[in-house]
């Protein structure tokens, strides 16, 4: 049997050293929570400092009078309305239960502090943050100096089983039969202590040596579930088999990886058919299986039953084939040896979709393109990747002229006619059975992880990476996906709010839908970092004197309070 519960407070100390040298020694009041089962610190108060060189404790200098004589008050301003946002979207999300169930106690809290400081500040430097703490409340409620945070990214880039743990605890959170999106970006940086960083494909196009960031999201749910990082040199296509052994690891019950055309190859679509994943992923449509498929329904593109009943600029048709795959072991087993060739036949379904927009931005594309390649062939690159070497094989005519040989560079007009021919349409293939616009919807969800990338380097301060070591670069990205999962959560019930806004209903009367029109257009006209900005100005004023404690919080109007009922900060709310 468990022991009684005894309500005993313990009063212990805590020693922090600083960067200067100093040890600040605090008295830490804990005692246990019955309903989260776990230690919670009640009080936190700095008791003295060690000097560099010295064991001795010097105590704190007494506070300054207040003037009130015997009447003695002890006062405390906070700001509470960010902080509280921030402290619901951990709770209900059931981030904070999966970092806490992952990593130690202090960790968690560390991981969770940080989190939020970056989410509420719109991805502040970290030095900034051990005075945002004076007044913010955080999970960690002492100072989180550079030492303190870069212990912590140092132990967490160690720390495989944790990050992996709460990588488990967010799949299984996931809805049935997930979409899950599968993309890299890059991230640029100076060091050359990142061992991962080099030369490669630059996203940024800042010209510096990059590190490959790959993430599975759930586009449905909306939500961030693994991240990996390898060196920047690695092209997309061969990045995919990692993804699929992540995926086998999670609990997840028939998932749809949806990818770009940078993960498509043969190989790839093969092995995924080898492996029953199901997958959905845009093809080039240079590739011959494309054309051909793209000859076959041109026709019954241009007629109006293919119309997309959501996007009238699209038509799409579907075709499915038999598709052959051939491949040569690679181990001995029973009777069949290394090198020899198995074959294996499977159902793929092809959506072609004609889209008119698109007709003059692939236009431009594949002029911008061609005319960079000839003007680098000019200037004498020598070395080109595998898919540019096959454009200018194809598309660029070299041939030396005059007395000096001098390299002659022209256009191939006759294949970029043949390219031409092609502009507007885009293929995706799928080992699934699906309508076609479902295929089309599927894929376009796939642009959410776009937005994560662009809000993983703008609000959490993940454009340059200013770290030394590679484990603690992987400890900093861990702590920017918890706070990323943060941001998703709040963004989708946001989301969720605009979407009940300002509709009829039977109990509603008209000044309630009034204020809601009112709050659906200020939600539309500002970010979630102005929506922070707009509540961390809500302050909480607690004084304690002799005749007791009065507390009192800065005023709101109707509208925000109504905005955080409906988000759930709060549980009542009055016009």
């Amino acid at each position: 049997m468990p022991r009684p519960y005894s309500g005993k407070v313990h009063v212990s100390q805590s020693r922090i050293k600083r960067k200067s040298g100093i040890t600040y020694v605090y008295e830490r009041t804990t005692h246990y929570d019955q309903k989260t089962r776990k230690t919670v610190t009640s009080a936190s108060k700095l008791i003295g400092k060690i000097l560099p060189g010295s064991a001795d404790v010097v105590p704190t200098r007494p506070r300054k009078s207040n003037g009130l004589g015997a009447a003695q008050a002890v006062a405390i301003r906070r700001h509470v309305g960010l902080t509280d946002i921030l402290e619901w979207a951990g709770r209900g999300s059931l981030i904070d239960q999966d970092v806490r169930s992952s990593f130690s106690h202090g960790d968690a809290d560390k991981i969770l502090s940080i989190a939020r400081y970056w989410l509420g500040t719109d991805g502040n430097t970290l030095p900034r943050l051990e005075s945002w703490q004076v007044m913010h409340d955080l999970p960690y409620s002492y100072g989180i100096s550079e030492d303190v945070y870069g212990e912590l990214f140092k132990s967490l880039g160690c720390n495989e089983d944790g990050i992996q743990r709460y990588f488990l605890a967010r799949a299984s959170r996931l809805s049935r039969k997930p979409v899950i999106a599968y993309d890299s970006t890059t991230i640029s940086t100076y060091s050359q202590n990142q061992k991962e960083a080099r030369r490669g494909f630059n996203k940024d196009r800042d010209g510096l040596d990059t590190i490959k960031l790959l993430t599975l999201y759930s586009v449905k749910d909306r939500e961030p579930i693994a991240f990996a990082k390898q060196p920047g040199n690695i092209p997309d296509v061969i990045a995919l088999d990692n993804a699929i052994e992540q995926l086998n690891c999670f609990d997840i019950e028939k998932p749809l990886v949806t990818t770009d055309t940078g993960y498509y190859s043969h190989d790839n679509i093969r092995d995924m058919c080898r492996r029953n994943m199901k997958f959905l992923t845009l093809i080039d449509t240079d590739v011959i299986m494309a054309r051909d498929t793209v000859e076959t329904l041109r026709d019954k593109l241009e007629s109006m039953s293919a119309v997309c009943p959501f996007d009238y600029a699209v038509s799409g048709a579907s075709l499915s084939v038999m598709h052959t795959f051939t491949w040569q072991r690679q181990r001995r087993r029973a009777e069949k040896q290394a090198g020899d060739e198995e074959v294996m036949q499977r159902r793929l379904y092809f959506h072609v979709f004609k889209s008119n927009d698109l007709v003059s931005k692939h236009e431009v594309s594949f002029r911008q393109r061609l005319m960079e390649l000839k003007r680098q062939v000019e200037e004498g690159v020598a070395e080109f990747t595998e898919a540019a070497q096959k454009r200018i094989d194809r598309y660029l005519v070299q041939s030396r002229v005059g007395r000096g040989g001098n390299l002659h560079v022209t256009f191939n007009e006759e294949e970029c006619a043949g390219a031409r021919k092609y502009f507007g349409y885009f293929v995706l293939v799928s080992n699934s059975a699906m309508d076609v616009f479902e295929a089309l919807e599927n894929y376009r969800l796939r642009e959410k992880i776009e937005e994560l990338f662009k809000n993983e380097k703008e609000s959490v301060d993940g454009r340059r990476p200013r770290l030394w070591y590679p484990d603690a670069l992987r400890g900093r990205q861990f702590v920017q996906f918890v706070a990323l999962c943060y941001r998703c959560y709040i963004t989708k019930k946001i989301k969720a709010v605009e979407e009940q806004l300002g509709t009829d209903g039977e109990n509603k009367t008209k000044e309630q839908l009034k204020l809601e029109k009112g709050l659906k257009n200020w939600l539309e006209q500002r970010s979630l970092a102005q929506i922070f900005d707009w509540f961390d100005c809500v302050e909480t004023t607690s004084v304690k004197t002799d005749a007791g404690t009065r507390r009192w919080t800065t005023e709101s109007v109707a509208r925000d309070r109504l905005f955080l009922k409906l988000l759930g900060v709060t549980e009542s709310c009055s016009n």
